[in-house]
């Protein structure tokens, strides 16, 4: 069975409150250009929008990625908590845009954004779900992992012990969205274990960060 992390019931209505004042912002200002999707832009209001899935959010830095000794753990283990919760936005069932919201701050929202990860997020949920009888034997949680360095998100798919939230560090990671670049190492649709995801890193430049050159052909 796969699940998320329970959403603190009653810090729901002020997220979405905080969301749809939000959304009217971003549509009224043309930010989130809802006549592409609708055909009519007054069609469309913040309240036509549902909050759709949450994942808490996690991430991996490069001296995790850079570390030999990764290979041989678990990404449970190697992921460090952002603090935030990602949470689907959807028009007509269909992801347009995600929040973030502070888990340590009653669940205020963060962030709002109308970009390509929303789409990418739900056809990854939605390839999970088909999938879903494969799981169908243990408990396995879902979390959303960033990689910053290199533009990389994922979800990582931990199974639990009976009974309990904790992970038994026998984990998954299906890739959402990575530069183009990346996709023969990181494909899509295709369920990864750690050793696997970590190489596909290897040797590959990062988008930001401190390079350790100032050869510019290095980077070629």
């Amino acid at each position: 069975m796969l699940k998320t992390d329970d959403f603190p019931a009653e810090h729901l209505q002020t997220l979405t409150k905080q969301i749809n004042n939000w959304l009217g912002d971003m549509i009224r200002t043309g930010q989130l250009r809802m006549d592409r999707v609708t055909g009519s832009q007054s069609a469309a209001t913040a309240d036509s929008f549902e909050l759709g899935e949450q994942f808490l959010m996690a991430f991996l830095d490069d001296k995790q990625i850079r570390d030999v000794n990764s290979l041989d753990r678990d990404l449970s283990d190697l992921v460090k908590p952002t603090g935030r919760r990602h949470h689907q936005l959807k028009y007509n069932k269909k992801a347009l845009a995600y929040a973030r919201s502070l888990v340590e701050k009653e669940e205020t929202l963060c962030q709002l954004f109308a970009t390509k990860l929303a789409p990418k997020i739900q056809d990854a949920i939605e390839w999970l779900d088909e999938r879903e009888d494969e799981f169908a034997g243990a408990a396995w949680r879902v979390r959303l992992v960033t990689v910053p360095t290199y533009h990389t998100h994922a979800f990582l798919i931990q199974q639990l012990e009976n009974g309990s939230n904790v992970s038994t560090g026998d984990s998954y990671i299906l890739v959402v969205s990575a530069p183009e670049w990346m996709h023969s190492r990181l494909p899509s649709q295709t369920l990864l274990r750690t050793r696997d995801f970590l190489l596909a890193f290897r040797s590959k430049v990062p988008i930001i960060g401190v390079r350790g050159t100032t050869d510019l052909s290095a980077t070629a």
